[in-house]
């Protein structure tokens, strides 16, 4: 979408009919493995310069790879670059309070105003504090043994704790002797001690530090594919394992790299469509 100085593309792996409404740039993710016919204003990760191929593994990411390679030269310096998804969208500051499928374009953000202060705009993060004892025991065994204390102190659920009871038990540490000495010891500071991020991998930036965040962040992606064993991964949150390591290194990167701004986004059941209900 071209509106102003803000170009948004959403991210969807399969045709929703009301996404051809709301004025945004589809792309479809994974096209490589798909049959379907899609409206031929949407753009396919399997054309041009492209990794279609690995997104089973990728998710999200072989459309932010798409992009940074295939789009950004038709921007200005002055362009901001956003990503969402089919089930999330960009909110402007000042919406309605009640938000149907017939009022949905309307409040989609759209611009960045010239007075801007920021370089990059991200959701409200996720808290990942307060597991119920039974979670910790059931999914946090070895890090239990390792510490105790992750029972009683919310302070020491950190991105960390959550990668290795949810993805890949030491996959954020063993990730980081990929990265640089000096980026890997404020990786390791950062996975250690905060208690929330920025997840979805959805964000908003200047054309200038999406580029430079695409450049870092598959740099080191690519580098960690040979790190996991694509055989023996299990279940959704192993098996989209490099999907899940950007949605860190995303959030580290633009805390450490940009001035941000949080701003709202809205969830959307496709499912809902049908009925228009309430959003």
């Amino acid at each position: 979408m071209k509106s102003n100085n803000l170009k948004i593309y959403c991210i969807t792996h399969k045709y929703f009919s009301f996404l051809k409404k709301i004025n945004l740039q589809v792309i479809v993710g994974g096209a490589y493995y798909k049959k379907n016919i899609f409206p031929k204003n949407w753009l396919l990760d399997n054309r041009n310069k492209n990794i279609s191929k690995k997104n089973f593994n990728f998710g999200t990411l072989t459309s932010i790879y798409w992009i940074w390679k295939n789009e950004l030269k038709k921007y200005n310096k002055s362009d901001w670059v956003g990503i969402c998804h089919y089930r999330r969208f960009w909110l402007k500051e000042k919406h309605n309070k009640k938000i149907n499928f017939n009022n949905l374009k309307k409040n989609l953000l759209n611009t960045i105003p010239k007075n801007f202060k920021y370089d990059a705009i991200v959701v409200s993060p996720q808290n990942l504090t307060g597991y119920k004892t039974s979670k910790i025991l059931k999914k946090g065994g070895k890090n239990l043994i390792k510490n105790p204390l992750i029972l009683f102190n919310k302070k020491l659920h950190t991105i960390n704790l959550h990668f290795d009871m949810f993805h890949i038990y030491d996959g954020l540490k063993k990730a980081s002797n990929l990265m640089k000495k000096n980026e890997k010891q404020k990786f390791l500071t950062y996975i250690n001690s905060e208690t929330e991020y920025y997840p979805f991998s959805i964000f908003i930036l200047k054309k200038s530090k999406f580029e430079k965040l695409c450049n870092d962040t598959f740099r080191w992606i690519f580098k960690c594919e040979n790190l996991f064993n694509k055989e023996i991964l299990k279940g959704y949150g192993q098996i989209r394992i490099f999907d899940f390591l950007a949605e860190r290194y995303f959030s580290f990167w633009i805390k450490q790299n940009t001035s941000y701004k949080v701003l709202p986004v809205i969830y959307i059941d496709p499912k809902n469509y049908k009925h228009n209900k309430i959003i």
